[in-house]
């Protein structure tokens, strides 16, 4: 193997049967099409939630549901494609695909992450022959459930929406009509759901369009092998990376605020806690010590806990290695059984996609900065911050759902300040502007602003959180919240003071105020009343 001028490995022409230049071009088109398909799915959808804020990620896969390429999306979204895709050939093998079909699933104990995630995975061909799939993970802005939006405090998955084992939904390009009105009987808002699915089964179509494409240019042998030769490069890039790390074993432990039933002020039932090894080429991420699986939804499914990790070990290359299943390869995780990172059904899984995700990062990041002190980062916010409304507009008639991410304080690094008010880690997901909200819904957003000095103060301050006021212009908004870091703010780092934490209330019509947990079960606002919603600082970094 060869070593380019920065230390990075590149694969030799005895590793593939193409030479390195066609390996280059056709590894960017992988990721170029990736990229492709979530163009067409946000020009495409209904939902500001996926046209303007796009939470949704593309991918595609070789014929065993391994990823060969991504996109710049959602990294919890991408880190559980693998175990969406084995889940889904284990129920429908590759040998029994046609040209034209296509499985959709949501299920976590299928491979999936939470209800909302929506994966739809389609066949690419050539010659006759599957080579591999096109795929996307679009989270859907209602799933059916007890609560509008489908991210609500439950106890069990049942009440979370409808969970969907995988199903072919497309069989030789024809939609499965019957499998489609069950379907969107489950969710609020049909017709605006058909509309994104329609996006993302098209999204997908051009997905497998653009791969048959590259088959037909260079040969469908050439391009399955380059699948898996991608994967290799990878896995030798993070394997370099790894190997600086000095072999040892490190722990953390943290505790969530609650699930939304039972709060943990740090000597409560929410306990999570790793041990890594680093050995040689390898990471081993245990979670043994982990309390047990929460009645409430901070269980994150296993496919998420996976996710976590792989996040981490991408950041430590610092965006220099290609992300596939290649480069989890050296990544082991072990994850008991019925516990918060590997729960059992029917435990409801909503936020341990969005929140515990996150929380997971920042307890990773704890224990591996002794090993590498010159990346140690102050914790973040811990969540996706999730919010959603529904109800009827009276003015309309009509029913209506929306559902939002919220951005927070990012923790300080040597390197600098923490972003302010932004989605960080496991999310990636952009602003969702104010106009178009309050365009389609019955609230007015009073204020969106930073909150100075939320930051953990230090040589480099936490990031600022934010704080968003939204008013109900109508009676019978309901509400749901999902947030973390009200009861544990952001640790910060190398003598850095923690950031502020997250806080939440209502100030009713009359005057009155009602204070909130991170977690809200339900709620409910009349004309006049106003939720508030702060996010938590960042940590800082260093002593000032």
């Amino acid at each position: 193997m060869a070593v380019t001028e920065r230390g990075a490995l590149k694969p030799g022409m005895g590793s593939m049967g193409a030479d390195p230049i066609t390996f280059e071009v056709i590894r960017s088109g992988l990721y170029a099409i990736c990229e492709e398909i979530k163009s067409h799915i946000m020009r495409a959808s209904f939902s500001p939630l996926l046209s303007l804020s796009a939470d949704l990620s593309c991918a595609l896969l070789d014929r065993d549901g391994n990823v060969v390429a991504q996109g710049n999306d959602i990294p919890v979204h991408l880190g559980a494609m693998p175990f969406s895709a084995r889940g889904i050939l284990k129920r429908y093998p590759a040998d029994t695909w046609q040209p034209g079909d296509a499985v959709l699933s949501n299920d976590p104990y299928s491979g999936g992450s939470h209800l909302p995630d929506m994966t739809l995975l389609s066949g690419a061909f050539a010659d006759g022959k599957l080579i591999g799939f096109a795929a996307s993970r679009v989270h859907w802005p209602d799933i059916g459930g007890s609560s509008p939006g489908s991210s609500a405090v439950t106890d069990e998955i049942i009440k979370e929406g409808l969970r969907l084992p995988p199903v072919r939904i497309v069989k030789a390009g024809e939609v499965n009509q019957e499998l489609w009105s069950v379907l969107f009987a489950n969710v609020r808002v049909p017709s605006d759901r058909i509309g994104d699915f329609k996006a993302q089964i098209a999204g997908n179509a051009r997905g497998v369009e653009r791969m048959e494409g590259l088959a037909r240019r260079y040969g469908a042998d050439v391009l399955v092998e380059i699948l898996e030769a991608t994967q290799q490069y990878s896995q030798r890039l993070i394997e370099a990376v790894i190997e600086t790390i000095p072999d040892g074993i490190y722990r953390a432990e943290h505790h969530l605020d609650g699930d939304g039933y039972t709060q943990d002020r740090g000597d409560g039932p929410f306990a999570i806690a790793v041990t890594i090894t680093k050995t040689g080429k390898t990471l081993h991420f245990d979670f043994t010590g982990t309390a047990p699986q929460a009645r409430g939804p901070m269980n994150s499914a296993f496919s998420v806990t996976n996710s976590a990790c792989g996040y981490l070990m991408l950041a430590l290359a610092n965006g220099e290695v290609q992300p596939n299943s290649g480069a989890y390869r050296p990544l082991k995780v072990t994850a008991p059984e019925g516990t918060l990172v590997n729960p059992t059904y029917p435990a409801p899984v909503v936020a341990g996609n969005t929140e515990m995700s996150n929380r997971l990062v920042d307890l990773l990041l704890e224990a591996l900065a002794p090993a590498v002190p010159q990346l140690a980062i102050g914790a973040s916010y811990g969540c996706a911050g999730v919010w959603a409304v529904g109800g009827v507009d009276p003015r309309t008639s009509r029913r209506f759902v929306h559902l939002e991410t919220t951005g927070g304080g990012m923790g300080a690094s040597r390197d600098g300040a923490g972003l302010s008010g932004h989605r960080v880690h496991m999310g990636n997901t952009m602003n969702l502007p104010i106009e178009a909200v309050e365009a389609g819904i019955p609230i007015r957003i009073d204020a969106y602003e930073l909150i100075d000095g939320s930051g953990g103060e230090g040589a480099h301050p936490g990031g600022m959180g934010s704080r968003r006021s939204v008013r109900a212009l109508v009676d019978g908004v309901q509400f749901s919240l999902l947030f973390e870091r009200a009861l544990h703010p952001a640790k910060g780092i190398a003598g850095g003071e923690a950031g502020a934490p997250a806080r939440f209330f209502v100030r009713k019509i009359d005057g009155s105020t009602l204070q909130l947990a991170s977690k809200t079960v339900a709620g409910q606002l009349n004309a006049g009343d106003v939720l508030v919603m702060e996010t938590a600082g960042g940590g800082g970094w260093g002593s000032r």
